[in-house]
């Protein structure tokens, strides 16, 4: 850690390549960081995708094409679409059978606007408990502990997910 407390380590995403970037949002945005199954959902204003550091099938992240920091600083028209994409994404997650809870978290402490949308799995309450509080040790065992596998499901369930917000209307 550095003298702010911020990691030093190299980030990595879930295929194991080094993400060189000072920006995350703006390398999804611009199209250099591929997403785990590629890009959900693409629309004026964001990109839905799932999470490129945190294997967790079904964690997807609504990115903002524009480099803000805040909710506040959305347009209308930005917040409208963010509306539509997190009730299509919440409905994708409960229908196909991924989750049953999500959790949705907006800090502005990051760099780029982004907003976690974080499905609940058993093994999540069996080895931390319930709630928020939770959400960075469980990604962090994610990120420690995962397989191809754990890989492969997170690429099958974007898939899943992209296919249900096509067949959906705005």
């Amino acid at each position: 850690m550095d003298k702010m407390g911020i990691s030093n380590r190299i980030r990595k995403d879930i295929a194991g390549n080094n993400i060189p970037f000072e920006c995350v949002g703006c390398a999804i945005s611009q199209g250099n960081l591929k997403l785990p199954g590629g890009i959900i959902y693409e629309g004026k204003s964001l990109i839905l995708g799932a999470d490129p550091e945190i294997p967790i099938p079904g964690f997807l992240v609504i990115t903002s094409k524009r480099h803000i920091r805040s909710f506040s600083e959305l347009t209308k028209e930005e917040r409208d679409e963010i509306g539509d994409v997190l009730s299509l994404a919440e409905k994708a997650i409960k229908e196909l059978g991924i989750s049953s809870e999500i959790t949705l978290v907006q800090e502005e402490r990051s760099k780029h606007f982004h907003i976690w949308i974080f499905p609940a799995y058993d093994w999540m309450e069996e080895k931390f408990g319930v709630g928020i509080k939770y959400l960075r040790d469980i990604s962090n065992y994610a990120r420690n502990n995962f397989d191809q596998d754990t890989v492969d499901q997170v690429v099958e369930v974007a898939g899943m997910i992209r296919d249900y917000i096509k067949r959906m209307e705005f």
